[in-house]
């Protein structure tokens, strides 16, 4: 039994220590996403011996306040669905925003599969405030999406940060066992339509954040993509942030 025992350990060792990032679709990914950006600017970060990419969009108005965003599940940093809205049009409430290419795997791989990357993606959200704070603008805000948020609250419990407040936008059930230690204003933003693992866990977020006094849960008509409800994911998370 012993020895079952020590060779699944092995195995899942094993299996934690070859999982890398795909760099070649991140690549890919910035060379489709240089080609067709309309509002800000590539900029090239560093993190694990590697360069990724962000997009960094000024602000319409003259200030330091920033927010860092984080995209879900596989795809890039100017993602048509939910991280694109927002990293423009937050520029009109007076922030600049910086997004920023979250660790990719093989088309196919899940959620759970990300998660020996998890400490990867810490060093690529650190690298991002280290740039902010070199060009003396200020990591205000956190925002993510789905698989994002889960790597947001991973970096949020397990370091030391500058953020004064986190939106997670469809927070999966992955999030539950991070947001007891995160005591930052929150805003855990979901829709009706939400997939199922957002929708389950509900009940269970608001029990893990129970001591963060400033957590706020908020549902909206709108599914996990806010598919023709861009207005509505600015509007709420624009009037949150204020």
């Amino acid at each position: 039994m012993m020895k079952i025992l020590l060779i699944l350990l092995l195995v899942s060792q094993l299996t934690w220590a070859q999982t890398v990032p795909d760099y070649a679709k991140e690549i890919r990914w910035a060379e489709q996403v240089e080609e067709g950006i309309m509002e800000g600017d590539v900029v090239w970060l560093k993190a694990n011996n590697h360069e990724f990419m962000s997009i960094f969009t000024p602000s319409e108005s003259n200030t330091q306040k920033t927010a860092i965003i984080v995209h879900g599940l596989g795809v890039h940093a100017d993602w048509s669905q939910v991280v694109q809205p927002l990293r423009t049009a937050l520029t009109q409430q007076g922030f600049n925003t910086l997004s920023i290419q979250m660790p990719v795997l093989k088309n196919g791989v899940e959620s759970e599969g990300y998660a020996p990357l998890f400490n990867a993606v810490d060093k690529r959200i650190a690298a991002a405030v280290e740039y902010l704070q070199s060009q003396d603008l200020e990591p205000d805000a956190l925002i993510a999406h789905s698989l994002g948020s889960v790597m947001s609250v991973h970096y949020l419990a397990n370091n030391p940060q500058a953020f004064k407040r986190f939106v997670g936008v469809g927070m999966p059930d992955m999030t539950v066992k991070y947001l007891a230690k995160i005591n930052i204003p929150m805003l855990d933003l979901h829709g009706t339509k939400d997939i199922q693992s957002v929708l389950h866990s509900v009940k269970g977020r608001a029990k893990a954040a129970k001591l963060n006094a400033d957590y706020l849960q908020m549902q909206v008509d709108a599914d996990h993509f806010f598919d023709e409800k861009d207005a509505l994911l600015i509007n709420k998370v624009g009037a949150w942030l204020k």
